[in-house]
């Protein structure tokens, strides 16, 4: 079986499982490493995503990103089973819905597919990552569903067409936004405290958002608009 991921600590989480035998020995692990909640979606033409990346100017490794997506699709065809690990955050939840277009595109209609989706566990509030460890993985296991990934195709689809430079858990819906989404607040907290640094700032807008919509958003995307609306005004 392959066990798919979409972070690298949920990935180091099951590695550790896997060492106290709570997943099989035999089971082959892998994450994506590409953040799918941010840049071009079109998964077909990774110069274009990466074009739209450096763009974005966000801290990633783009050799290891193209290694990443061979990887995973080598470990994907040559496996029958496949168990994949989700949750309602943006960069798990687009991450399967594009692994399922994935499967559909390649024709990779054999596949036996369970979904593990921490809302059986915890509704929407928790990325797989900050799951209790092990007891709602086993959990989790117990509860996984076989699915068919052509359920999912119109979600990736619908993504993919707006292909937006950002997209965010809102009201617990994944939502295309542009990149000036946060600047609002951005100037709204510049104002009430104009002394305040760069990384705090990036962190309080970070905090208000989690709070608001139990979401995650990288911290360089913050950082680099702040830096944009600084030199803008």
């Amino acid at each position: 079986m392959l066990e798919l991921c979409f972070d690298i600590n949920t990935y180091h989480i099951l590695k550790i499982l896997q060492a106290e035998n709570v997943i099989d020995s035999f089971h082959h692990i892998i994450y994506l490493y590409d953040d799918l909640s941010i840049g071009s979606l079109n998964v077909k033409n990774l110069e274009e995503r990466i074009t739209s990346l450096q763009a974005l100017k966000v801290n990633y490794d783009f050799h290891k990103m193209i290694k990443n997506y061979k990887d995973m699709l080598s470990q994907i065809k040559n496996h029958h089973q496949i168990r994949i690990w989700t949750s309602s955050y943006a960069h798990e939840k687009i991450g399967f819905y594009i692994t399922c277009y994935i499967l559909y595109q390649f024709k990779f209609y054999d596949k036996q597919i369970y979904l593990c989706q921490s809302a059986k566990l915890h509704n929407n509030k928790y990325a797989t990552m900050f799951l209790n460890v092990p007891d709602d993985f086993i959990d989790l296991m117990k509860k996984s569903e076989i699915i068919n990934p052509s359920q999912y195709i119109k979600f990736a689809e619908k993504l993919i067409q707006e292909n937006a430079p950002l997209r965010l858990k809102i009201n617990n819906e994944i939502v295309s936004v542009q990149i000036n989404y946060f600047d609002d607040m951005i100037l709204s907290y510049k104002k009430q405290f104009p002394n305040i640094s760069d990384q705090d700032l990036c962190g309080d807008i970070l905090f208000d958002y989690h709070k608001q919509n139990f979401a995650l958003m990288r911290d360089d995307i913050i950082l680099n608009r702040i830096k944009y609306l600084k030199n803008k005004h």
